[in-house]
Formats: structure tokens, sequence, C-alpha cells
């Protein structure tokens, strides 16, 4: 087995740490399925977010409470 040790590889942000870095009335632009994802960290996390549908088809999510 080959296996490669890598150093100082970041870790991806996870949705619930894009959402808790938000401020309230902060906003990200996403797709359906960003969008449905940061939704359900938001409600695991007790964080409230609302979303609407823009022109393009994207989603903003804003970052109510």
């Amino acid at each position: 087995m080959d296996l490669k040790i890598e150093k100082d590889v970041p870790i991806p942000h996870t949705a619930t740490s894009l959402l808790e870095s938000m401020k309230v009335g902060d906003s990200v632009v996403c797709n359906l399925n960003e969008c449905n994802r940061l939704r359900a960290s938001a409600q695991n996390s007790d964080i409230k977010v609302m979303s609407r549908k823009l022109e393009d088809n994207s989603y903003r999510l804003w970052r109510t409470k």
C-alpha cells in the first residue's frame, strides 16, 4: 500500500463554520443545493436564515439571527 503523508493541507470549511462566521445581515449567493445544505446546517445549529430566489435562478441566503 503506497500512502503519501501530506503536511499543511487546510481542512475544508463546513457549512456550519461559514454560517457561524457570518454576522446578522450578511448574505451569500449560492445555487439550490448549496442553499439547502446551508439551511439544514443552520437548523441543526440554531442559526436563523432566510433565502430568496434571484432572477438568474441562483439563491441569496441571509443570516437573520
